[in-house]
Parts: structure tokens; sequence; C-alpha cells
């Protein structure tokens, strides 16, 4: 038996040894001399493009996209150098934000896409520190769906594996010495220049696609978060802008748990000499994430520290109480608290709330 082996391995070399070693060759040949720089184009393309909702609404993605250069690592993944994300200003007066990546590095598991499963993980080193994290992407089955219940002769209502939907199905984030100032998306959320160092975590499981069933987590810390720079202007609604002077608000701290599907914040707020906030209430999420539904309650305060930081600071609380809408939402306790409803993809409505009765 070893004697017919060994007068077989010519012809095993010469059939299968050869082919496989020509078409390891011939992948890597193609891997490293892909048109990375076509891609850079399509990857900037995309990223700029204005969004569509499922209904139809276009908006623009506000967003302008930098890549120094793109190119191939460790098969099969991308790396990106001297990324730059530029935000452009939502409003009159705004100014942009500019968060600036030295490389990001993509990679895709061969093994996952074999079974219909984007598996990604990534590591981004820029914005003064480090984001690591992995995402599960279901991609489409509809094809695979229809032919299966083409050529089954009485349909049934019980979801297969080839008909579940495609999306998300898990994600993890990580957020390592961060620099606030520069993370773009917080920084547009907030309208001011922000301060402070960013760590936390990220969880996110969506069983078979259901976003209902949505189970995780969100825990970041922002130590010695500041709002403002005495420069930059806060559009306050029915006002006007007001130039903000810096407000040191200690740690922020912001934790949500997800349980099926609705998004509630717990322990979210921070506290200083200067400043205090506090935030409760809940996201209930959507397929469509833009159009999660949120209703959150948000109470803050200025303290007399902040009064005699400047005479800048003197004029704006001034100011504030010159507003009707923040006159109508002073508590007794001195906050003043707000509750805002509304969706992603428009501005929530934030209104007065209710004081406690027998309020003056």
């Amino acid at each position: 038996m070893k004697e017919r082996l060994l007068a077989l391995r010519p012809v095993l070399i010469r059939a299968v040894g050869y082919p496989l070693f020509f078409l390891f060759f011939f992948v890597v040949f193609l891997y490293v001399t892909f048109p990375y720089d076509r891609l850079k184009e399509v990857i900037i393309a995309q990223a700029e493009a204005p969004r569509v909702s499922p209904s139809g609404r276009t908006t623009p993605s506000g967003m302008e996209l930098t890549i120094g250069s793109l190119g191939p690592t460790f098969f099969p993944g991308l790396k990106a150098k001297n990324v730059t994300v530029t935000y452009l200003p939502q409003g009159p007066g705004g100014r942009p934000t500019f968060m600036h990546i030295d490389t990001a590095v993509v990679h895709v598991s061969l093994f996952g896409l074999l079974f219909g499963n984007a598996n990604v993980s990534f590591d981004i080193e820029g914005m003064g520190g480090e984001v690591e994290g992995s995402l599960s992407y279901a991609l489409s089955s509809a094809s695979t769906a229809e032919e299966s219940s083409a050529s089954s002769p009485t349909p049934s209502r019980a979801p297969s594996a080839a008909g579940t939907p495609a999306g998300l199905r898990s994600f993890e984030l990580e957020l390592k010495e961060v620099d606030a100032a520069e993370f773009g998306p917080l920084v547009q959320a907030v309208g001011l220049p922000l301060g402070g160092t960013l760590n936390g975590t990220v969880s996110l499981t969506v069983p078979e696609g259901q976003v209902a069933q949505a189970e995780g987590s969100v825990a970041i810390t922002a130590s010695r978060f500041s709002v403002g720079d005495g420069r930059a202007q806060f559009q306050i609604p029915h006002f006007g802008g007001v130039t903000i002077e810096q407000i040191r608000a200690g740690d922020l701290t912001f934790n949500v748990n997800i349980r099926r599907g609705v998004a509630t914040f717990e322990r979210t707020g921070s506290t200083s000499n200067e400043f205090a906030l506090q935030i409760d209430g809940r996201i209930d999420l959507r397929p469509e994430l833009a159009n999660s539904a949120m209703n959150l309650g948000m109470r803050f305060r200025f303290t007399d520290v902040y009064r005699a930081k400047s005479e800048q600071a003197a004029r704006i609380l001034t100011v504030m109480d010159m507003v009707p809408d923040l006159q109508r939402a002073k508590r007794p306790d001195g906050m003043f608290g707000f509750r805002c409803v509304g969706t992603f993809a428009r501005s929530p409505n934030c209104l007065p709330e209710a004081r406690a009765p027998g309020a003056p």
C-alpha cells in the first residue's frame, strides 16, 4: 500500500499540488494588485452620498471624507491611513467638526461569508486614543427564500434560515482614551466644542435581525468633561445665538440598558461645582435607526460658581432668565427641566417639563 502511494505521489503533485500552488499565488497577486485607489474613491462617494430613508426622503450626508492612502493588510483586510472626517455645520453660524484618524484596519472573515454573514473586526488609532470593535451583518437571503418558497407545494409560515431578514446581528465597540473634542458624532449632537476623555463599551445583539428583541448595554464615561470654549455660539430656540463660556461639567457617565428593543437611560449625568445634569427616559428602537422613537427627560442647573466665573458667564445666565421657554422650564429645585420627544430623523421637540403639583 505504501509503495502504491509513493508511486502515485508524482501524479498527485501534478494533478492537485500544482493547481493549488497556482491558485494560491494567483489570489495573492490579485489581492496585492487590486485597484485600491479606485476603491478609495468608491468609499468616499458612498460616505458623502445623500441618505435615502425607506419612505423615500432624501437628506444630505452632512459630511466630507478624505483618505490619505488605502491598501491591503493581513489577508483579508484593508488599511487606511490619514483619514479625516469633516462634519459640516447644520445651522447658521455653526462651525465644521473634524475627526482625525491616523490608521484604520478592517478585517473580514471569509469563513463567515460562506454562511451568509459579514463578520467584520476593526481597529482605529486616532482621535487621541483607540477604538476597537466588531460587527456581524447577515447578508440578504431574499433570493434563496423565494427559491425555497417557489419549490415548496404548500407555503409555510414558520421562518426558515433562508428567510431570516438581512441586517445587523451584533455590534461591539470599545473606546480607549478618545478625545471628546475629536469625536465628531458627539460634538455634532451637542452643537458646541467639547473637552474630556472618553472610555467605555457598547454591546448590542439583534437575534435573527429582530430589533424588537435587541439586547445590550452602553457604558461610557467622559472624564473631565467640558462644553463650550468661550467663542462658539449655541442656538437657543426662539431667541438666537449665545456665546457660551466654557462649562466644566466634571465626569459625565452615560449608562443605557437595552432590553427587548427598548434602550433605557440609567445613571446618566454629571455633577461639578459649575454644572449639574440628569438624563432619563427611553428610546424604542426601530429597524431603521433614524425612525427610533425617543422620550427623554433632561434637567440641568448652573451654579453660583459658574455665574461668578466671568462676565460672559453672568451674561449667559441673565439671558437664560429672559428666555420664555427656560422660564417655564425652571423647577422649584432650581433646575431647568425639558421633555424631548421625537425621532433621530427629525429634530426632537423639547418642551418644558411639567412642574410638580403646587409648584409656583
